[in-house]
């Protein structure tokens, strides 16, 4: 099945395709014109058709009669009904890693990204009951991936132990009583085959070991079906899907993150790529003089690196790190980023260039991003993601006292704080309003908010002399001239360009900065392999060649 053109699979850290439980039909999510958005085709057709009110969509799955889909979008769970109608919220849920639907109403989901719960609730909304929780212990960072096995009592679920999903855990619970145990150890994204079988994901490729459903045991070892199946390394989401028809959905691509580039862009669109390597980049952060460049590389081993503009060299400062997020001190003496650490994710400091240790900035538990420094480096303003209030801005205040405080804690989701240079005002983005858009406030004393973007909008990033806000819609940038006295004024956002760069849809994170001088913008363009993720793989009829392969017993 080949996508429209122009329309790409965003390959990335959840699950793009579903197919539904008896194969007649696949919904995928594509970006469309820069947006994203759940797509419908079924398999007797050639074309596909949008579902309305999916814009944002994540990790699709079908209601047990597939006649309804659900997904996330907005800091929220959700349903749509696929014969039309708007799409129903069912649950705040900040970010997402999978949900299967039971056949007893009940929605099974994982609304964090780590040190998650996995949690039930029904399938016409309402408050999500826990269900599990993962032991520290024994080292398990969260759950994710789940799927509720056919007669609604046990489900599967991927544990994550470590950076590496090779070594992940797939286990069984049961949605009576909570009860777990491991079923299988190295791999991930686990899924129940109707021929008897469980098949999961490892190394880029899809293994399958008979399972007996009645006593839910694995009866045999595991044997590798299917290479080149796209898998992400940072969350263990493979792309695959199957029916209890025998049919098989998945995207070509294997254990990757696709490679992209580094370019200049001015304000008229023209591009001058970065003679550095392609790479995953993610998150690149100009140094306050403008001459290097820090940057996440995400894959099998991620990291920070530090890029030299003058001289063209690309050196690891911290290896071992997953979504970094780093960004530069004032002074251009230090960075500031993630840790994976004593099964939370706080915030730390470093040396930019990689010597001398760490130091831990933050100590609130739970998932947090930083997001920019004061302009005297004595506030930290950061992203930290709540389970009631989704996602929260924060202030550290590098005090005596190390003072941590929730600078915007509402039921909306907001996001990639950054002050203005003169460190008066705060700009970030929020869904208050039912879609992202970006808005300004004072950082201290009273004072309203002004919303400066008009048709939806993320990732602000200040011009470095305060004049100017720029901020991304779609495949858009857009530019806002800025006063700030005798009060604070935001003219009307003009378009600067238009392309196809990665955009930052983790975390509010900004996927690009702005040059010194505000006339060029370092962009990550999409390499080949990720523009290419255009095309799913479907095979009819997959169950029998899996009974050959891998034999069950079952009649």
């Amino acid at each position: 099945m080949t996508l429209p053109p122009g329309d790409q699979l965003p390959l990335g850290r959840t699950p793009v395709v579903a197919l539904s439980p008896d194969g007649s039909q696949l919904v995928y999510v594509a970006n469309h014109g820069g947006i994203r958005q759940l797509f419908r085709r079924l398999i007797d057709r050639f074309e596909a058709t949008p579902i309305p009110g999916t814009e944002g969509a994540e990790s699709p799955f079908f209601s047990p009669d597939g006649q309804s889909v659900g997904f996330f979008a907005e800091g929220k769970l959700k349903k749509v009904s696929l014969s039309g109608g708007a799409p129903l919220t069912l649950c705040s849920s900040p970010s997402n890693r999978g949900a299967s639907w039971g056949p007893d109403h009940t929605i099974l989901f994982t609304p964090t990204l780590t040190v998650s719960d996995v949690f039930l609730v029904s399938d016409s909304g309402g408050t999500p009951q826990s269900l599990i929780s993962p032991d520290r212990n024994k080292g398990e960072y969260s759950f994710r991936w789940p799927q509720i096995l056919p007669g609604g009592k046990a489900a599967l679920f991927t544990i994550w132990t470590s950076t590496r999903f090779d070594d992940a855990r797939i286990g069984l619970v049961s949605l009576k009583t909570g009860e777990r145990r491991v079923l299988i150890e190295g791999g991930a994204y686990a899924r129940y085959v109707p021929s008897g079988h469980l098949v999961y994901a490892r190394s880029g490729g899809l293994l399958a070991v008979p399972f007996d459903l009645a006593r839910l045991q694995v009866t045999g070892p595991p044997v590798s079906i299917l290479e080149d199946v796209s898998m992400n390394p940072t969350t263990g989401a493979s792309e695959f899907s199957s029916s209890a028809d025998g049919t098989l959905a998945y995207v070509p691509g294997g254990w990757s993150v696709a490679e992209s580039t580094l370019v200049w862009v001015d304000r008229k669109g023209a591009v001058e790529p970065l003679p550095a390597p392609p790479r995953g980049y993610a998150t690149p952060r100009l140094s306050p003089d403008g001459q290097r460049l820090a940057v996440a590389i995400e894959g099998t081993n991620p990291g920070v690196w530090v890029y030299e503009l003058a001289r063209g060299t690309l050196t690891e400062v911290a290896p071992s790190v997953l979504v970094p997020s780093p960004i530069w001190t004032p002074d251009g003496k230090r960075l500031t980023l993630r840790f994976r650490g004593d099964q939370s994710w706080p915030i730390y400091s470093m040396p930019a260039d990689g010597s001398g240790t760490r130091e831990r900035l933050t100590t609130v538990e739970g998932f947090q991003v930083p997001g920019s420094w004061s302009p005297d480096g004595q506030v930290l303003a950061f992203t930290e993601q709540d389970l009631k209030t989704g996602w929260d801005i924060w202030a550290l205040s590098l005090d005596g006292k190390r003072n941590e405080r929730p600078l915007l804690q509402t039921p909306a989701n907001e996001g990639g704080p950054v002050f203005s240079p003169d460190g008066h005002w705060l700009a970030y983005q929020s869904d208050e309003s039912g879609r992202d858009e970006v808005y300004v406030r004072p950082f201290l004393g009273s004072g309203g908010k002004w919303q400066v973007s008009t048709d939806g909008g993320t990732e602000p990033v200040w011009a470095r002399n305060g004049r100017e806000l720029f901020y991304r819609s779609g495949d858009k940038m857009m530019a806002v001239a800025i006063e700030t006295k005798p009060a604070f004024v935001a003219a009307k956002p003009k378009l600067l360009f238009e392309g196809h760069y990665e955009l930052g849809n983790y975390a509010f994170l900004q996927n690009y900065d702005v040059s010194p001088d505000g006339q060029r913008f370092l962009m990550v363009k999409a390499g080949e392999q990720a523009t290419a993720a255009a095309q799913i793989s479907v095979v009819l009829n997959w169950s029998e060649e899996l009974q050959r392969r891998v034999p069950t017993g079952m009649k």
